[in-house]
């Protein structure tokens, strides 16, 4: 069901509200990150209602928004940092690796789904163009709306990267301090395979969408 226009501040409201209420109780570098995602997550709903125009285009665009700003003011030393025992900082790393892959998992698989349907529709219009059957406007709409979802993957395929080139400095600190047996560098190391595997598909994703937005040339 479409969110109507009347009823966007409400939901903007409820998300800059989750956001700030949220914050309650943390400490000054709990509450940059928490309050980024939160800030993320509106922007990345704003975005999704753009592009999509519906409910499920601005959850999309919410939990990826919510991607982008977790990164912000974070830091390994930083995260380290907060904690007093080693092994409380291994689980936290190990808990925000598991919610970044399945959030960015997440968003690469709705990306992908959708490029076979944008590709259909950028094919058609390019053809129905040239034939003088479809106007210059629909053609820059559609190469505008192929440029948001093409910005989105990259920044999901950077945040990707950086997560990933993370979780490799401490699994390498820990293998290098406990040893390639203990359970939380077996767990760390796991985390950097899916890592990997979840920047290939947002690479993927960002190397597919260029391709069909090239087409598109007018």
């Amino acid at each position: 069901m479409a969110i109507h226009h009347s009823g966007k501040p409400l939901l903007i409201a409820a998300l800059i509200g989750a956001a700030l209420s949220g914050c309650a109780g943390m400490n000054d570098q709990q509450t940059t990150v928490a309050q980024g995602a939160g800030v993320g997550a509106l922007l990345g709903a704003v975005a999704g209602q753009a592009i999509g125009g519906n409910t499920r285009s601005t959850l999309i665009g919410a939990a990826a928004g919510g991607l982008i700003g977790a990164a912000v003011g974070s830091s390994v030393a930083e995260r380290k940092a907060q904690y007093a025992r080693e092994e409380d900082f291994l689980i936290a790393e190990i808990q925000r690796n598991e919610e970044f892959i399945r959030e960015a998992d997440a968003e690469n698989r709705q990306l992908y789904a959708e490029i076979a349907r944008l590709d259909r529709e950028s094919r058609r219009l390019a053809r129905e163009y040239r034939a003088g059957k479809a106007s210059r406007d629909a053609l820059v709409q559609q190469r505008n709306s192929l440029q948001k979802q093409l910005a989105r993957a990259k920044q999901v395929n950077s945040l990707a990267e950086k997560q990933l080139a993370d979780a490799n400095a401490v699994y390498n600190e820990s293998r290098q301090k406990r040893g390639p047996q203990d359970q939380y560098t077996r767990k760390l190391e796991a985390n950097v395979t899916q890592l990997k595997e979840t920047r290939q598909q947002s690479s993927q994703n960002v190397a597919s969408l260029q391709k069909v937005y090239d087409s598109m040339s007018i």
